[in-house]
């Protein structure tokens, strides 16, 4: 078989792929995962953690994001520990200030727990919570947020300020040290 009839078949079993799972392609999400994309949660939000609330007691993560985890502490400029985990959910709360809470859930995380993106006056948490150094980009997940990570770090700012281990690199350091 020519090379190019290779490339005319190759051409055509992905457009057929593509056609098969629209929402697919253009969301980047599998097809197995449909909790109800781009269902809509309005109401009150309380933050859990730095990159968890809930909208009227339902859990719903900020997809894209990573804050630290319960019982992370991270350095200051000057060296002394701190709780990060507190005061980056502070951060989030403060961001939320009792204000009515519109989030588009989008997908489910791999345990289960609702992802999207959540919005308090139309200003977008997870990108106010890495722009003001209190969240890292989660990359693998979105790239929505990597300038605002780039302005952060570039100007030190909230975790940035001092040494901080990224939430997933904590978290895989910590299985590792319970064996």
């Amino acid at each position: 078989m020519s090379s190019r009839r290779c490339s005319e078949r190759l051409a055509a079993v992905i457009t057929l792929l593509l056609l098969a799972t629209p929402a697919a392609a253009q969301t980047g999400r599998s097809p197995a995962s449909p909790s109800v994309p781009n269902q809509r949660v309005t109401g009150t939000g309380i933050a859990v953690e730095g990159d968890l609330l809930t909208v009227n007691g339902r859990p719903v993560r900020l997809m894209g994001i990573d804050a630290p985890d319960p019982g992370q502490t991270c350095l200051t400029r000057g060296g002394r520990s701190y709780d990060c985990f507190a005061s980056s959910t502070a951060v989030l709360r403060g961001l939320i200030q009792g204000g009515e809470v519109e989030c588009t859930v989008a997908d489910r995380d791999r345990n289960g727990q609702e992802m999207g993106e959540c919005r308090v006056s139309g200003v977008d948490l997870g990108r106010a919570m890495v722009l003001r150094g209190w969240a890292f980009a989660y990359r693998s997940l979105s790239p929505a947020y990597q300038e605002a990570e780039a302005y952060a770090v570039s100007r030190r700012l909230g975790l940035w300020a001092g040494k901080v281990e990224k939430p997933w690199q904590w978290r895989s350091r910590k299985l590792l040290e319970a064996r």
